[in-house]
């Protein structure tokens, strides 16, 4: 083997060894992570984080009165969920299916 064919091969096996060491650990980071929502209507401030089986939605009234929280979820049926939550208090709700509206009601009832 000539010098020419020696680095040919030194090179393609230093590529081949930084692109494996680079995209193991972006794999790896991808795999683990949920994604984790955020966002605030009328009262509340609200956070949900993909599952797989469930979605734990987490809300705090930071209104000085109860207020409700409600949503809808992408499910075909029994798709509501509502929680009445006092002044400045927290919570969370626990749903079957992915969180798709989010709405508050003053003094609200569910």
């Amino acid at each position: 083997m000539n010098l020419r064919q020696r680095f040919g091969v030194m090179a393609v096996g230093s590529a081949a060894l930084l692109v494996m060491g680079s995209a193991a650990p972006a794999g790896a980071a991808t795999l683990g992570a949920d994604d984790v929502h955020r966002g605030s209507v009328g009262c509340f401030n609200y956070s949900w984080g993909d599952g797989s089986v469930t979605y734990t939605i987490y809300y705090h009234n930071t209104c000085s009165v109860k207020s409700a929280i409600a949503g809808t979820t992408n499910a075909l049926v029994d798709n509501k969920w509502c929680a009445n939550v006092d002044a400045d208090g927290k919570g969370h709700t626990v749903v079957y299916a992915k969180p798709m509206t989010f709405k508050s009601a003053k003094g609200g009832r569910c």
